[in-house]
């Protein structure tokens, strides 16, 4: 078993990229003085931009999963990324997130194409074009009566410099996220 990886003979995994700590606490801290919302607000060490969910994946493939983020990395140079947005999710129907949204830079767009091709089942192939780069910020409950909310948002700009494997273990307070791997991008 790859190192990472807690023993279970089935492991719920994600792709994703992690903002620096203190780019999470201030895009969580304009949210809460731009929103006053219900739900379960994410911890700043939890904030992240999912590139890829892969699901339940059988502890046997874990190798190889692996090896096709890291393979999907390869070439690929450090980004910027740039939040834009502070809007609800999703765009129709009932709301169940509020998001940061951010810009979608070329070398974003081809991560997250490569990694569709290397690791996402048919059904996860058949939406990669409606790919909307955002970071969850809160989980409404199921009742929460939210407005809809969609509003430019000014935030610096963070650095993508790695991208993490990671596996999400879910508990009676929500998922807690626990990183399998971690792939380093090339310096720009």
């Amino acid at each position: 078993m790859p190192h990472g990886f807690h023993r279970s003979k089935v492991h719920r995994l994600f792709v994703a990229a992690y903002p620096p700590l203190e780019a999470s606490e201030n895009l969580l801290q304009q949210a809460r003085a731009a929103a006053d919302v219900p739900g379960r607000w994410t911890a700043p060490e939890q904030l992240h931009l999912t590139l890829l969910f892969i699901g339940e994946t059988d502890a046997r493939q874990l190798a190889s999963v692996s090896e096709s983020v890291e393979r999907a990395c390869a070439g690929l140079r450090a980004f910027d990324l740039s939040p834009t947005r502070l809007r609800t999710l999703p765009e129709r129907g009932e709301i169940r997130l509020l998001a940061v949204q951010t810009d979608a830079p070329p070398t974003l767009l081809e991560l997250q194409r490569r990694l569709v091709h290397r690791l996402a089942r048919p059904a996860q192939r058949a939406r990669a074009d409606t790919f909307l780069p955002h970071l969850t910020l809160v989980r409404f409950p199921h009742d929460a009566r939210v407005e809809r909310l969609d509003r430019d948002l000014e935030a610096q700009a963070f650095r993508i410099d790695r991208v993490r494997l990671m596996e999400s273990r879910l508990g009676q307070r929500g998922a807690s996220h626990h990183e399998a791997a971690s792939f380093p991008l090339e310096a720009p």
